[in-house]
C-alpha cells in the first residue's frame, strides 16, 4: 500500500461532528489562572525565569519565544515514550508563562 498523508497519525471518530466551533475557540483562548500557576510552581525548585530559560530582565517577546520553543520540545504528543514527564514539564512551562505575563 502506498504511503499516504495521514499514515501514522492518530485519527479521531468524528461521526457526531467536531462540536461547537465557538466553544473550541473559547477553550483554546482560556489561560491557566494565576492561582493555579502558583500552585504548580509552589515547590520552589525553579523560578519561572529559570523554567523558561530567560533572564529576569527579559522582554515580553523573549518570554513568549522561550515559551513557544519549550512547548514544541516538551509537548506530550512529541514525547509519547515519557508522557508523564512531558505532561509535568508542559504544566510548569505554562505556569511560568502565566506568572511572567500576568
Amino acid at each position: 500500500m502506498a504511503n499516504r498523508f495521514l499514515t501514522g497519525y492518530k485519527t479521531y471518530n468524528t461521526k457526531d461532528g467536531y462540536g461547537n466551533p465557538s466553544e473550541w475557540k473559547k477553550a483554546f483562548q482560556q489561560r491557566m489562572s494565576v492561582d493555579e500557576a502558583k500552585g504548580i510552581l509552589s515547590s520552589g525548585e525553579k523560578t519561572p525565569h529559570e523554567i523558561l530559560g530567560v533572564s529576569k530582565d527579559a522582554t515580553t517577546k523573549q518570554i513568549k519565544t522561550a515559551y513557544h520553543n519549550l512547548l514544541h520540545i516538551w509537548h506530550p504528543d512529541k514525547n509519547p515514550d515519557r508522557l508523564e514527564e512531558a505532561t509535568t514539564m508542559t504544566r510548569k512551562i505554562v505556569a511560568a508563562y502565566t506568572l511572567l505575563t500576568e
